[in-house]
């Protein structure tokens, strides 16, 4: 599989192509994992028990590439991942449908206990299945498999994250991702066959 061109160098700073970029050194590359790491601590023992972003018992590829704690997902072996429905990890509501010229066409997703999950690079325009301020249950469909934005094939870029408060999250609230429990995270990881339990 041809590995995604999502990585750019600017002023010495590695930074992931999507929604919420902004130049080397600014808020969205995050705090020090030393800094974060209490609250991510007492996030974790309320994160809602996300599952795969894809129907039951669909087998997925999971890679970290260079920007991990994201994920870039596609069918095992990837035989043609463009088109195959995207759902919604777990129940919430919709707090943004948009496009941006790294993401494509986006959704991100407000759970419980400050936690969101962001979904890039859909087929379809954001708003085709969802809209914003709808609330979703677990396994609702909001896109399709695609490859709008910054991107080399179709996959889905898929992100948990993490903030205390408020209505919304850029790629500095990134946590490292869990799948019914297991997490799948760190620098240039592969699953290459992982079955959803979103059922």
């Amino acid at each position: 599989m041809t590995r995604p061109a999502r990585i750019v160098v600017a002023g010495g700073a590695v930074l992931a192509l999507g929604a919420g970029i902004a130049p080397a050194g600014a808020a969205s590359l995050g705090a020090p994992a030393a800094d974060r790491a209490p609250a991510a601590e007492a996030a974790a023992k309320k994160k809602p028990k996300f599952q795969m972003p894809f129907t039951c018992k669909s087998k997925m590829r999971l890679d970290t590439w260079g920007h991990s704690p994201a994920l870039d997902i596609v069918k095992k072996g990837n035989p043609g991942s463009s088109g195959k429905a995207v759902v919604s990890s777990y129940k919430g509501k919709v707090v943004g449908t948009y496009y941006t010229k790294g993401s494509g066409n986006t959704i991100q997703i407000k759970h419980k206990n400050g936690w969101f999950t962001a979904y890039y690079h859909l087929k379809d325009k954001a708003n085709k299945y969802v809209q914003k301020g709808d609330k979703i249950k677990r396994g609702k469909k909001i896109g399709r498999i695609g490859a709008s934005g910054t991107t080399t094939h179709a996959h889905l870029h898929y992100e948990q994250r993490y903030k205390k408060s408020g209505n919304w999250t850029d790629e500095s609230h990134r946590r490292a991702v869990h799948f019914n429990g297991k997490k799948y995270t760190g620098q240039g990881n592969t699953w290459k066959s992982v079955t959803s339990k979103n059922c």
